[in-house]
Parts: C-alpha cells; structure tokens; sequence
C-alpha cells in the first residue's frame, strides 16, 4: 500500500471515532436529563406520598374518635339536644340569645 491510501485510511478512522465520540456524548446528555427529570418526579411523587400518609392517618384518627364513647356524648349533646336521665338544663344558647 502506498503512504497516501494508509493517511486516507487513518482519516477515515479519526473521523468515525470523532463521530462515534459525539453520538456518546449525546446520549450520556439524553440520559443525564431524562435521569435529571425522573429524580425530580420521585421528589414530587415522595412528597405528595408523605402529605396523603399524614392524611390518612389524621382519618384513622378520626374514625377512632367518632367511634368512642366520647364523640357520642358529645354529638348527642350538642347535635340532638339530648340530656342523661335526671340531668336539669340550666341555659340554652337560644335563651342567651334573647
């Protein structure tokens, strides 16, 4: 082979490995900013995560309070105007309203 065809040879081979190098350096660039918007919707989905826990357990706590004892008084009392047994009223709002 003559020294012109091995130069033409080695240009070819230059310019595939630059080319080769910029489609990496592409795609490293595609991935990092598809990692780069994937990271920020795990921050986005982990934070919505933790307010619908502390939803749910503000719910369960509810649920505990409306079934005990205490809610029930409470509602009868204040909702249905209900009193014990031998229990005098004293004022009604509507009196102090007056």
């Amino acid at each position: 082979m003559n020294k012109r065809a091995v130069d033409t040879k080695k240009k070819i081979v230059v310019a595939a490995l630059a080319v080769l190098l910029v489609l990496l350096v592409v795609a490293l660039i595609v991935n990092l900013v598809r990692l780069s918007a994937a990271n920020g919707r795990r921050d986005s989905l982990a934070e919505q995560n933790a307010k619908l826990e502390q939803i749910i357990k503000d719910n369960d706590n509810m649920i505990t309070y409306c079934g005990s004892s205490e809610f029930v008084e409470e509602y009868a009392r204040e909702m249905l105007d209900m009193i014990y047994r031998g229990e005098t009223v004293v004022g009604t709002e509507e009196s102090n309203e007056k």
